[in-house]
């Protein structure tokens, strides 16, 4: 190469600087706009704080850390499913924007003592699957949050319960052993269905997702015979209404902006989810991105195996409608009419002077099977037939 020429390159490289620096500059813009967020967001949790230290709910020790403001400043920009919530205490639940948890987040602070042990005892025993329920459900809640809470609606229902018996004891003569067996089942019920709520909502997030699935899989086999590259396709399927699995695709385009590889982004999302399909998709996705393949008749093919198997899941579902049928038939009408009549059976003073057992069926065990257990038992056959439903 001449002199010349290596003149000519030298100068091109001096003008070329100053433009170079300039863009530099602009792609710093938007990070300005992210400190002005955090500055805002900070002013935010300072008010709250202050109201909440007023209030005597937090105490003036606790501090509203800098990594805290980042997760409120990401949850605004960009939704609650960009960030993952591990670890959290549960009295920062009266920050929460729904009014029920802060409510819940109060009560507790008034029973802290009892609460915090309780909660701990449970956490050693169903930690690790209600953590991982809680991240299948995509609920934004530590364990020791959720617990918190279980365990806060329960104590409140069982004092709101323990005060209304006291008042038909008092007014109605409600028989003291029924309101005793009341007084211990509702408790033990209202617990329990709370404690599988998340892998409930899991399953319901999942067969969203299998809905969604092969619609999403056909536009992106199409979109990447086309040519289109995978990252393009990913934010083509976040931006369209596939509903949860567009959420998911957001999650997964955040993480891949915030520096994280895309395979592992991908494999994360299809860690915490309850979908077969979604699996397989991120399986053989991630597979053909590290040593490629054909990926669109791949996605074709898992497409027509996740339609599949959901018109197998809607058949076993018709079928098991016929014996819910039934039940629902037991429950509905055939029990409360039994009951009645074995209350008027139980009323005639000749019955009872022979056949004692018939003493049970009096006016209180009626309005217990008529206002407590009837109902009880249609409302968990109404959520089990939800739970079982493929949609």
């Amino acid at each position: 190469m001449s002199e010349a020429d290596r003149l000519k390159k030298l100068l091109r490289k001096e003008k070329e600087a100053p433009k170079q620096k300039e863009e530099k500059k602009e792609a710093k813009l938007p990070e300005l706009d992210e400190e002005v967020d955090v500055e805002a967001i900070s002013k935010i949790v300072d008010r709250m704080k202050d109201k909440y230290i007023k209030e005597g709910i937090l105490k003036k020790e606790e501090a509203i850390t800098p990594e805290k403001s980042e997760k409120l400043r990401q949850m605004i920009e960009y939704g609650p499913q960009a960030v993952k919530i591990s670890g959290g205490s549960p009295r920062e639940l009266v920050l929460f924007e729904s009014p029920i948890v802060r409510f819940f987040g109060k009560f507790y602070m008034k029973l802290q003592s009892p609460i915090h042990s309780l909660s701990n005892m449970l956490y050693k025993s169903f930690g690790r699957r209600i953590e991982a329920d809680l991240q299948s459900a995509e609920m934004r809640y530590s364990v020791e949050q959720y617990l918190t809470l279980v365990l806060s609606a329960t104590i409140l229902i069982w004092l709101i319960l323990l005060a209304f018996l006291f008042v038909l004891i008092l007014a109605a003569n409600l028989d003291i052993l029924i309101s005793i067996l009341l007084l211990i089942i509702a408790p033990i019920v209202c617990f329990a269905m709370a404690m599988i709520m998340p892998s409930s909502k899991a399953k319901t997030l999942a067969s969203s997702i299998d809905k969604e699935l092969p619609f999403a899989l056909r536009h992106m086999s199409i979109e990447i015979r086309a040519g289109v590259g995978i990252f393009k396709t990913m934010e083509s399927i976040a931006s369209s209404d596939y509903g949860a699995l567009s959420d998911g695709f957001r999650s997964v385009l955040f993480n891949i902006e915030k520096g994280v590889p895309t395979e592992d982004a991908l494999d994360m999302w299809g860690e915490r989810t309850r979908s077969e399909g979604l699996r397989r998709m991120v399986s053989h996705l991630v597979r053909a991105m590290k040593t490629g393949g054909n990926l669109s008749d791949i996605m074709i093919t898992i497409a027509e195996d996740v339609s599949f198997e959901r018109r197998m899941k809607i058949a076993d579902f018709a079928e098991k409608l016929n014996l819910m049928g039934l039940f629902l038939m037991m429950v509905a009408i055939v029990l409360p009419v039994l009951i009645t009549i074995l209350t008027v059976i139980g009323s005639s003073p000749s019955i009872k002077q022979y056949m004692s057992t018939f003493s049970l069926f009096n006016v209180d065990t009626l309005m217990l099977m008529y206002f407590v257990l009837c109902p009880a038992l249609l409302l968990m056959f109404t959520y089990f037939i939800r739970a079982s439903d493929p949609e």
